[in-house]
Formats: C-alpha cells, structure tokens, sequence
C-alpha cells in the first residue's frame, strides 16, 4: 500500500529523480529516460508515512527531495532508527525477488518528494538492460555492509566508542567537515543512545580537542588519530 499523495506524471521530474540514483547513473540517455516513464511521483508531508512495517512491499522508492527515516518499533514503543533517506537514496528493491512484507516503518522528516517503480516495471527494465542488475547486487551489498557496521557499533556497550566509531566512518578516517546525514535525534537513535547521552559525548569530544561542532549538522574532525584511538578496533 502506498501512503503520501500522488500527482500528475511529469516526465522532467522523474528524469530529474532517477538520474540521482547511483544505480542508473550508467545507462545511457534513452535507457535513463525508460525507466523515467515507468516511475511515478508520490509527495509525503512532514511526518507523513511512505509505507509501514506489516506492508507487502512491491515498490522501489526513491527520494528525490527531502529526506525519509526508516525505523523499527520495539516491543516497548521504542524507535531504532535503521537509516535516513537523502536525495538519490532508495529503499525496496528486495520487493525484486519476492513479496517481502516491510519489517520496518518510513516517514518523511519534511516534505519530501518520491519516484516509486512498480517490481513489474522493474524487472521488465532489467531484462531490458542486463547491466541493472549487477548495479542492483552492488547496492544490496553496500547496504549489507552498512547494516553489519551497525550491529557491530550497537554491540558496543559504552556509547563513547559507539559515536566514535560513526563518525570515523562518516568522515573516512580523515580530518575535516563532514555533514551529519540525519538530525541528532535521529542518530541518537540510530546509535541506541538517548539525545542528551549523544550531546554529552559530543561535548566530551569537543573539549577533548577531538572534533568541533559547527551549526546543527555538520561535525569537523580536529584529531583523526586521537578518534582512531576511541573508536572500536
């Protein structure tokens, strides 16, 4: 079931959206604009739901703009952030190879535009243009690395090697500005910590000297080694 509004078909629009996705960037112009004509627009606002846990998924989504969290609901009422969507990010292609029923919630974080293709269409675009396939496996694999880089921060029991460990990954082991993908709240989740646990942490890196912290999303890293040193080995 598809949640959010839909709108009129524009083709420029969908061009616009596809062409962001890592997946399609190789194809030629009129490979790229098939798979525009067999994506259609969906508009979610603030807090609106693109799809919930419990749902058959059968539908690529892609974020063209504004941003989508995608969480887990414990049994306690608990949110775990898994990931956040950005522009060009896409959730769903395992609806590719079965009728998986979505164990996880979306929700835009502000209004957000989406392109959705149906598993029909994309798999007619992949017996179409073989190449889609092997970009596909590329990005399952990129996700089951991102998810095991997860699991392996959360097993972590003190919070401080947790955050460290992130933003040595956020940042690629090297000094500098690096923007936060998501709000602070939503990496608190994501880290399994509460947002004044992750202010506290924050803090005791900045006064450590280790990074500093501009503005609400971006986190400048001051002493690479010095963060090495924190994060899980």
């Amino acid at each position: 079931m598809e949640h959010g509004h839909q709108h009129g078909h524009s083709i420029e629009r969908e061009l616009e959206c596809v062409s962001q996705v890592p997946i399609f960037q190789s194809l030629a112009e009129e490979q790229l604009l098939s798979v525009a004509q067999v994506t259609r627009p969906i508009h979610a606002v603030r807090g609106g739901a693109v799809f919930n846990a419990g749902e058959v998924s059968q539908t690529l989504y892609i974020v063209n703009t504004g941003q989508v969290r995608l969480y887990h609901l414990s049994a306690e009422g608990k949110e775990q952030v898994l990931r956040v969507l950005n522009p060009g990010d896409f959730v769903g292609e395992i609806a590719l190879f079965t009728d998986e029923i979505h164990g996880s919630y979306a929700e835009a974080t502000m209004t957000t535009e989406l392109c959705t293709i149906s598993r029909e269409s994309l798999t007619n675009l992949i017996s179409r243009m073989p190449p889609l396939s092997m970009h596909l496996l590329g990005a399952l694999a990129d996700r089951l690395k991102a998810a095991e880089r997860q699991a392996t921060l959360m097993a972590i029991p003190d919070a401080l090697p947790r955050l460290a460990g992130y933003l040595q990954v956020l940042s690629h082991d090297q000094s500098g500005v690096v923007d936060l993908p998501m709000s602070k709240q939503d990496l608190a989740a994501y880290l399994g910590m509460t947002p004044e646990s992750l202010s506290r942490k924050l803090h005791q890196l900045v006064s450590d000297g280790v990074i500093e912290t501009i503005g609400r999303r971006q986190i400048k890293v001051l002493a690479v080694n010095d963060l090495a040193a924190l994060a899980p080995q």
